[in-house]
């Protein structure tokens, strides 16, 4: 009798006890998969920033090609530096800061736009 009145109402859904576990599982999944996505978006910062340094690295050394052809002779570090400042790489999510360094060679340092906190420094040393 009891459940024939259950089917005549009509009624139908979830119980309280299904809603919670469901609730459960996604807050499991939730734990797990945030700290990774975290973890993906770091990684991918340091993988831009890598790349800006190596682009600055690259126009450093096109910049050393091209002076030595022009003038027939190794150029100096300071002339590298003023070349690459005239025309530094360009890209909107990093700025490029160049400096003469003893060995001799050139210091590289790439900045992020947004956060300046996010900055990396290399040398690269003349041949």
């Amino acid at each position: 009798m009891r459940a024939h009145a259950r089917n005549r109402s009509g009624e139908a859904g979830f119980t309280l006890v299904e809603i919670i576990a469901v609730l459960v599982i996604l807050a499991v999944l939730a734990a797990v998969a945030i700290p990774r996505y975290i973890g993906l978006i770091d990684d991918a910062r340091e993988q831009a920033l890598q790349g800006a340094i190596s682009a600055g690295m690259s126009h450093v050394s096109l910049s050393y090609g091209r002076l030595a052809l022009q003038n027939g002779t190794e150029p100096t570090a300071a002339e590298v530096v003023a070349d690459v400042t005239a025309s530094p790489p360009s890209s909107g999510d990093y700025t490029f800061t160049f400096a003469a360094t003893a060995t001799p060679g050139v210091n590289v340092t790439a900045t992020d736009v947004t956060d300046a906190t996010v900055t990396e420094t290399k040398e690269w040393i003349m041949p």
